[in-house]
């Protein structure tokens, strides 16, 4: 007997539910078995507009149909691939691969010192070719909720950036945005003034990393951060930097593009390998001298 939650029901005629994975401001996601084909499970994002006003419900349904055919068009190893979409009794579903491993969020939460230098830059520069190759397209998207909580580390590969439920395709003849979305901390002042631009998402993977870096939660509508040094004294001065031009309240004193962002994080690694060199043949030479 299926469970009022769901469970075990079978949609579009081949897809079982089998468990819940989680619940978001866009939507509820299932873990499903294709029916079909034989060994393939997916993610069924769903969105139940049934308790909604019509003007809310039309709302909801623009929101979730924009999504769908924005991730549809997108090829790109850190996003997730959506194979269809399909309507069902009151209800929207979007079908998608199913990342496996927790968000970094989940990673936060675990953590009982900051994370690792080395781990933050590899997560930044993943986070940064999938922002590079968005805003580049044409016309480009801007993510617009760009959060730990959005950030997937698949088990089985490189990361994945999930839930484009806000996000937006730029157009240039609208002087700005419909309505102002963002996760407060992560958010930037010109966002709430419904001005977003690819440096949108460069404040969010400023606070992102800086979140990762100290275990210190962003403080909604502050739009200030302390020196990254209070809270990780041996930080790389480089990396404290781009923090710094990163998080610029104006959008204009910010890095010009994620690629730009990408480069000097691509830097800092490899200062970051240089070091480690150095010292390893430091050690090596003070060993040999004192056997």
């Amino acid at each position: 007997m299926q469970s009022p939650s769901g469970i075990g029901r079978i949609l579009a005629g081949r897809y079982r539910i089998e468990r819940l994975l989680g619940t978001g401001a866009s939507g509820t996601v299932w873990f499903v078995r294709d029916t079909r084909e034989k060994g393939k499970v997916w993610a069924l994002k769903e969105v139940d507009v049934s308790g909604l006003s019509a003007q809310e419900q039309l709302e909801t349904w623009t929101m979730f149909s924009r999504e769908a055919d924005m991730l549809m068009q997108l090829e790109h190893p850190y996003l997730p691939k959506v194979v269809a979409r399909f309507q069902e009794q009151g209800r929207h579903f979007l079908v998608m691969e199913r990342v496996e491993g927790p968000t970094l969020q989940s990673v936060l939460k675990e953590a009982k010192i900051p994370l690792s230098e080395g781990d933050v830059i590899s997560w930044g520069a993943q986070l940064c070719e999938v922002l590079h190759y968005l805003h580049s397209l044409e016309p480009p998207i801007v993510y617009r909720d760009l959060k730990p909580a959005n950030v997937m580390v698949s088990v089985r590969g490189p990361l994945k950036l999930v839930d484009f439920g806000i996000a937006r395709v730029l157009n240039p003849t609208q002087a700005g945005d419909t309505t102002a979305y963002g996760t407060p901390g992560y958010a930037p002042i010109e966002q709430y003034l419904g001005k977003t631009s690819p440096r949108s998402d460069l404040y969010a993977l400023g606070a992102t990393l800086y979140q990762l870096l100290t275990l210190q939660d962003p403080e909604p509508f502050r739009f200030n951060f302390p020196p990254l040094r209070r809270f990780a004294p041996e930080a790389n001065p480089k990396l404290e930097l781009l923090l710094g031009d990163l998080l610029q309240k104006e959008a204009d004193q910010r890095p010009e593009s994620a690629y730009e962002v990408l480069q000097r994080l691509g830097e800092i690694r490899e200062l970051k390998k240089s070091v480690w060199k150095r010292l390893k043949t430091q050690v090596k030479t003070w060993w040999s001298g004192n056997l």
